[in-house]
């Protein structure tokens, strides 16, 4: 029970399922970093085969973070509730600032590791996307000088949408 002026506190039931969450979140971002990581490495040393196993690598990775984000919202709302805030209102933040002892340092660790790891994917998907980027463009001019569109300019449909060089059996046949 709480008393005149005293803000609700959290349970220890439910500080202990807090500190079992940021575990396996901890756990289910590594493995995306991993397969983020992997993914980086193989785009890198254009290896198509190693860049194929990635893709499976950070699929399932990331089929498990859909299954931990399902939970996160189960248990931010729990705690949320406990506390008399709403969801949306509820962040790992604000759960350090109203409790103490052990869980606002665990909360605080989990923080700092979680936050520290998407940097880390953030800067890796930035990367990623640019080696992507970087090899179409490549393969968009090496077909634009075989079927003789070079130094053409981008064309652009009625709608104003860039319209993209066809490429057809050329590079399905290898023709």
């Amino acid at each position: 029970m709480m008393g005149q002026g005293q803000e609700p506190t959290i349970s220890p039931a439910m500080a202990e399922r807090v500190k079992v969450h940021l575990d396996a979140e901890e756990r289910s971002l590594i493995a995306v970093l991993e397969a983020v990581r992997e993914l980086h490495r193989s785009l890198r040393q254009l290896d198509g085969a190693a860049l194929q196993q990635a893709l499976q690598y950070e699929l399932a990775a990331l089929m498990e973070a859909k299954q931990m984000q399902e939970r996160r919202q189960k248990l931010r709302f729990d705690a949320a509730n406990e506390l008399g805030l709403s969801p949306h209102e509820f962040t790992l933040g604000v759960l350090a600032k109203k409790t103490s002892g052990e869980l606002q340092q665990s909360v605080a660790a989990s923080r700092q590791k979680l936050s520290e790891m998407a940097a880390e994917m953030d800067r890796l998907n930035r990367q990623n996307h640019a080696m992507a980027d970087q090899s179409t463009a490549i393969i968009r001019g090496i077909v634009s000088h075989l079927t003789g569109t070079a130094g053409q300019g981008e064309s652009y449909t009625a709608g104003g949408v860039r319209d993209e060089a066809h490429v057809g059996s050329l590079v399905n046949y290898g023709g």
